[in-house]
């Protein structure tokens, strides 16, 4: 079956609208991800987009008699992100190797004073009790990221995430 080239070049924009169309609707398909490494995101549930936690200064502390308690002390009583409490949390980030994504931990923070502190185990003789944390699911996330999400609803306070040596935080309210 043959075209007149006439018909073909009638064709051509029309031909060229769709393409553009199904291009532009791949795009918005596509999961927003960072596109830093080892930084904690909210995705915000009303405007899909990520929003970056904000890191801390912290202190590790050791103290007790018949067990040694270890734990994060963060300055200030608060985080300067929050989000309602009645939103669906779910973080997004970005390792460099896949294994990496399990070791992402969300704490809930003691608010002492003008501090925040949590829990990372207890030494009791030689045996080491660490603190797992808010029970969290962490799932890949577009082609290069993950999401990690708590299982149940976070009450309000203060939480921190974290894979390693940063504390990122957030408060909710």
């Amino acid at each position: 079956m043959r075209f007149p080239v006439r018909k073909v070049v009638q064709l051509a924009p029309v031909i060229a609208l769709s393409l553009m169309i199904c291009a532009a609707q791949t795009a918005t398909d596509k999961a927003l991800e960072p596109d830093s490494i080892g930084v904690f995101f909210y995705l915000d549930p009303a405007t899909q987009t990520l929003k970056r936690l904000p890191t801390e200064q912290f202190k590790k502390h050791s103290g007790g008699f018949g067990s040694i308690t270890q734990s994060i002390r963060v300055s200030g009583d608060a985080s300067s992100f929050r989000f309602a409490g009645n939103d669906k949390a779910t973080f997004v980030f970005k390792v460099f190797k896949d294994e990496e994504a399990s070791r992402a931990k969300l704490f809930q923070f003691n608010v002492k004073g003008s501090e925040r502190e949590y829990e990372l185990g207890k030494w009791k003789r030689r045996d080491f009790t660490p603190n797992e944390g808010v029970t969290i699911n962490v799932a890949k996330f577009g082609e290069s990221s993950f999401k990690l999400t708590p299982e149940t609803r976070l009450n309000p306070g203060e939480y921190a995430l974290t894979l390693g040596p940063t504390v990122f935080t957030f408060g909710v309210k």
